[in-house]
């Protein structure tokens, strides 16, 4: 009988950067396991677009009541994985959530794996023992990076169980990508990335207005992007930027609602700035250039390991267009070095993936 997998975490079609995660999991998985079935568990179910878009992916999704969800826990191994697992900002989920399926998982005889996580510093009793207790279930936690992995070591989780890898995004094939190109550019077109998130980080919504009003008196074309879909998140700061450009022909909103979406507008810009880290993983193997605008200590890890350029996250917002009009003049021999970056990432994520999906209980 075929093995079959059940992926869990936050998926749905809200944010570009998390359905990356899960089509990039499921494209390794499918080729380190071709015969696989695969599944998506959301007990609130799908819109009927994001399922259309599973089913091309080969992926079917898992709705309903609780105790449906937790029949598929019964017969497939769990994979939990995809960005800010381990979190305490946002009352409980996900660790409780997914505390509740590598739970049943792991009762029902099977392995669960936690793969290519983030994790934030806990402070609170609750989550630091579901994440010791339930997350230590499983079989292997590998996170995208040293800080994450020492958060989860930090609850008592075995440290051998804990390994340190790449993002999994890291892991889709650039040859089977759009790809940015000398030919098609004029280097003057900037995609900007516009971070909100109520639940976090409320990122301020000027800086980009002001860098954005920086980069249009440079002469530099403008697309606005949102990669998190829901409108108090990114949409809503996106719409707020737009506002002051309404006039401007030079300033328009590029509309991404699937991962293709956000390959095929980051292939024909020239750069993409952002304070978010899975568009300039993405802008990096979309063969553009890729600078980072502040962002948290996961942009920050991302920048230390992989290379990827960055601009002040705060000044005087000439000066930033100033430093990244420096680095954009040294793109050309800047793009091979993140091109080979995120090929030898591509072969860890590769690797340990499937060291991962041997064990069953080695450790």
């Amino acid at each position: 009988m075929a093995e079959q997998y059940v992926f869990w975490g936050g998926y749905a079609g809200n944010n570009i950067g998390d359905e990356a995660i899960l089509w990039a999991m499921s494209q390794l998985i499918r080729r380190l396991d071709p015969a696989a079935e695969q599944h998506v568990l959301h007990p609130n179910g799908v819109s009927a677009a994001v399922e259309a878009q599973y089913t091309a992916w080969g992926i079917n999704v898992v709705s309903g009541s609780l105790p449906h969800c937790l029949r598929i826990l019964s017969r497939a191994r769990l994979i939990v994985g995809g960005g800010q697992m381990v979190d305490e900002s946002t009352r409980g989920w996900p660790i409780g959530w997914s505390s509740i399926f590598l739970i049943a998982n792991r009762l029902s005889g099977i392995h669960p794996l936690v793969l290519c996580i983030g994790a934030e510093p806990l402070t609170k009793a609750i989550p630091r023992f579901l994440v010791r207790r339930a997350y230590g279930l499983a079989d292997v936690i590998t996170c995208r990076d040293e800080e994450s992995s020492a958060v989860v070591r930090s609850t008592g989780v075995k440290a051998a169980k804990v390994w340190t890898t790449r993002d999994v995004v890291f892991s889709l094939d650039r040859t089977q990508l759009p790809q940015w190109t000398t030919d098609s550019s004029d280097g003057q077109t900037v995609a900007v990335l516009i971070a909100y998130d109520p639940n976090r980080i409320l990122e301020k919504v000027s800086n980009y207005t002001e860098l954005v009003g920086a980069l249009r008196a440079r002469g530099f074309r403008v697309e606005l992007v949102a990669h998190d879909l829901r409108e108090e998140y990114d949409v809503h700061a996106l719409h707020d930027v737009k506002s002051h450009y309404s006039d401007d022909p030079h300033v328009n909103v590029a509309h991404a609602t699937t991962v293709s979406d956000a390959f095929g507008i980051y292939s024909r810009v020239d750069a993409v700035i952002s304070a978010r880290m899975h568009p300039l993983i993405m802008g990096m193997l979309a063969g553009t250039l890729p600078v980072a605008f502040g962002g948290k200590a996961k942009v920050k890890s991302l920048l230390s390991m992989s290379g990827i350029p960055s601009i002040a996250g705060s000044g005087d917002p000439l000066d930033l267009v100033s430093q990244f009009e420096a680095i954009l003049a040294k793109r050309l021999s800047i793009l091979p070095q993140l091109a080979d970056t995120a090929t030898k990432f591509r072969r860890n994520v590769e690797e340990a993936t499937g060291r991962a999906l041997k064990q069953n209980g080695t450790q």
